[in-house]
């Protein structure tokens, strides 16, 4: 019998959750067959990530105009604040073999309390956001009595990036494609044309990709670009980066198709892409600034040079996770590489002016890129998220029915 998973996303920052929470549900449908049900609480920003995943959902304005769609195997369900399931609804929830809560979201209260009244073990996970920092081992699996019912536990899983985690997201074919968008130039030559930009000889081109959070650090980067010897091709797809790039360049607005150029350096829009499109930018170019979660995790599958623009918070814990994942991530890096990437990884990352620290990073690419493999290989020999959750329920089972 199949079994059947529910995820709940609530989606708090632009599409970062979304796009977690839609790469392991069709994940875990295609390669593991679950029956698997994804409800979203903002249909809205739902709908706008969509369209460049599955443009066929939508009707002729634009919008998912149902509650319920079947996209890639995956039964999407619209999440109403208020919660408006009723309690047929509320036990066919209770009644999956696995509930997750994506990054602490809180289930509805009647589909906890339909929980304490169902007979058969249900495994409630609460997906937390991904961490490198140590307790993330130890806290890993753990569980805490609910009080909808003495029976009823919800475990902690963490993604992570050592064993003793839940791994990280990696689909069976992600590597092999990299390897084949690599090997291939006419790739990157295809991704100028696209831009209007396909009359430069992309050879002779460092290609740049930019995805970050609005930072002031931003500025001092592009005109780093701009006065460096090599010719720059910076590709932007829309979204929150193109504020200070529009300020930078003192434009109102920047939108997709626009390319706007100083010194060395072109700054090409892209329109919003695809999650498989985005891997494949990720591995044609030289360089990727990234942020959040999903970005920076298919960075470290592109196996090329990156900087990750940490999700700023005002008490400053970031930098403490930043650091976290610095020391992971550089061990085994030659010593003044690793001193350069980490002085632009904190500099970005504390909005300070990032051009001289470019001018130290830009030679020491090549020994990145090398180490950017060294680092792919290391993590892949670790099962991935998908493969450890199904796992983990399977352990769940053999020690509810021992």
């Amino acid at each position: 019998m199949t079994t059947r998973w529910t995820v709940f996303c609530a989606i708090i920052d632009n599409f970062g959750d979304i796009g977690v929470c839609w790469r392991l549900a069709r994940q875990l449908r295609q390669e593991h067959a679950l029956d698997l049900e994804l409800w979203v609480d903002d249909w809205l920003a739902l709908s706008a990530f969509l369209k460049a995943q599955l443009p066929e959902l939508h009707d002729q304005n634009g919008s998912l105009d149902q509650d319920t769609l079947l996209a890639d195997g995956v039964l999407l369900r619209r999440w109403h604040n208020p919660w408006q399931g009723d309690a047929a609804i509320d036990d066919h929830i209770a009644k999956s073999d696995v509930i997750i809560e994506a990054f602490g979201c809180e289930l509805p209260a009647s589909v906890k309390l339909a929980l304490g009244k169902v007979q058969k073990p249900v495994l409630w996970l609460n997906l937390e956001y991904l961490s490198a920092e140590q307790w993330v081992k130890e806290c890993h699996g753990l569980s805490s009595p609910q009080p909808v019912a003495k029976q009823v536990r919800k475990h902690f899983f963490f993604p992570g990036f050592e064993q003793g985690t839940g791994g990280l997201l990696r689909e069976a074919d992600i590597l092999e494609n990299h390897a084949r968008w690599q090997q291939h130039a006419e790739r990157r030559q295809q991704l100028l044309q696209m831009t209007g930009l396909g009359a430069k000889n992309q050879a002779d081109h460092l290609l740049v990709s930019l995805f970050s959070y609005d930072t002031p650090a931003l500025s001092g980067w592009l005109d780093a670009l701009a006065e460096q010897t090599q010719p720059a091709i910076c590709f932007v797809p829309e979204g929150k980066s193109l504020t200070a790039v529009s300020r930078h360049f003192a434009r109102p607005e920047l939108v997709a198709g626009d390319v706007v150029s100083a010194g060395a350096l072109s700054v090409a829009v892209l329109p919003f892409r695809s999650q498989n499109d985005y891997d494949e930018l990720l591995s044609l170019c030289d360089f990727n600034l990234v942020r959040g979660e999903d970005s920076f995790v298919r960075a470290q599958w592109a196996a090329r040079p990156f900087i990750w623009h940490i999700y700023p918070q005002e008490d400053g814990v970031h930098m403490l996770k930043l650091q976290a994942f610095e020391h992971l991530y550089l061990d085994g890096l030659e010593t003044e590489a690793a001193k350069a990437w980490r002085a632009f990884s904190n500099g970005w990352n504390q909005g300070e002016d990032c051009r001289e620290l470019w001018h130290y990073l830009r030679p020491q690419l090549s020994g990145l890129q090398s180490h950017g493999r060294k680092w792919q290989k290391k993590l892949a020999v670790m099962p991935d998220l998908a493969t450890n959750l199904v796992n983990f329920e399977t352990l769940f089972k053999l020690s509810a029915h021992p």
